[in-house]
């Protein structure tokens, strides 16, 4: 069971970090960084990474949301729906073991990058 855990957090993380499209990669980062930035103290990884997981499904939302092209006649908030709905079932469809490996990947790399701000700032 551990090495099954310990497989999709490997992954999970060459998927969402080592490989993808530019954009993807961009989101990421840009939500580990903005969580690692926001964190105080040690004690608030756990809230931290959700946050970070948050601002990924935020910005994968809204990459979804810019990229497609609007259909004839279709408005704004007929896309924001759509792209909702998408982004929903793609929740509801994801194996609580890949969940469970996106937050410790991204919990990890918000830890590195808050021990590297604490010690460069002392």
């Amino acid at each position: 069971m551990l090495e099954t855990i310990i497989n999709d957090v490997a992954g999970i993380f060459r998927a969402t970090f080592l490989t993808g499209d530019w954009i993807a990669l961009i989101i990421a980062f840009g939500s580990v960084l903005v969580a690692s930035l926001v964190m105080k103290r040690g004690t608030q990884i756990g809230s931290m990474t959700l946050l970070a997981l948050v601002l990924f499904a935020i910005g994968g939302f809204l990459r979804g949301y810019f990229r497609g092209v609007p259909a004839e006649g279709a408005s704004s908030g007929d896309r924001a729906v759509v792209q909702l709905e998408s982004s929903w079932v793609n929740f509801m469809n994801l194996q609580a073991g890949h969940l469970l490996a996106y937050f410790i990947a991204f919990m990890f790399l918000i830890f590195i990058l808050y021990g590297m701000r604490s010690v460069l700032g002392r």
